[in-house]
């Protein structure tokens, strides 16, 4: 189902009944992240773009497309761009947009704010020595215990260089808002074999790797050095 043309309240339609399971598209799912990312309520939204609770709902459940005043109202209230919304830029690096001159406040984070900004687990690089040189790899990660846990596939590169200093770096950039944050941990890195370990983090470490495949290979990183800095507009 697409919507062509919303007034304040929404769609008549969409707000009488949703006819279908939910499906959500592209657009619904930058609408529900952007919006998690500002913590506020799908409520808390509808007034700022003045639409409807019920249509908000309805652009996180379903594939629509949103009048461009609407549009321009939603990204407005989620402090974003439409452009954005609809997924311009996904193809090129992050911080594209960005102008070197507006980056003018730069400050260190000390250990524990960083250590709260990679909790959450996700994606970051893993950077290591090799024969043939540094190499860098994406990864996801979880946090357990103060320890940075990655899973991997037996006969990789990580597989090979697990045992011996490493370093993780996680980061995140709101072009939108022109800020960003960057956290670096170094520290020794281990194949964890032992039983009751390995029986722990296959428990309690969420680690869903995006390649898939078979990855029941763990790799902990025990921080020795913890640092960060945020780059932000004030």
């Amino acid at each position: 189902m697409t919507v062509n043309h919303i007034s304040r309240t929404g769609p008549k339609d969409e707000e009488a009944r949703w006819p279908s399971p939910p499906d959500p598209g592209d657009l619904s799912k930058r609408i529900a992240q952007r919006r998690a990312e500002l913590h506020l309520s799908q409520a808390q939204v509808a007034t700022r773009a003045g639409l409807s609770l019920r249509y908000v709902e309805y652009l996180e459940r379903y594939p629509a497309r949103p009048a461009p005043e609407a549009l321009r109202h939603l990204a407005a209230a989620l402090q974003t761009t439409s452009a954005a919304l609809l997924g311009g830029g996904a193809n090129v690096p992050p911080g594209h947009g960005i102008r070197q001159a507006d980056l003018r406040v730069v400050s260190k984070l000390g250990a524990a704010e960083c250590r709260r900004l990679i909790t959450p687990g996700g994606v970051g690089r893993i950077a290591f020595g090799t024969l043939d040189g540094p190499v860098i790899i994406p990864v996801n990660f979880a946090v357990l215990a103060d320890t940075i846990v990655i899973r991997t596939a037996q006969g990789t590169v990580i597989d090979g260089h697990a045992d011996g200093q490493v370093a993780v770096e996680v980061d995140h950039i709101d072009e939108a808002l022109r800020q960003g944050w960057s956290v670096l941990v170094r520290g020794p890195a281990h194949h964890v074999t032992h039983p009751a370990e390995l029986g722990r983090l296959q428990e309690d470490a969420v680690v869903w790797p995006w390649a898939g495949g078979e990855r029941e290979v763990y790799v902990r990183v025990i921080p020795s050095q913890i640092t960060g800095r945020r780059i932000e507009i004030r």
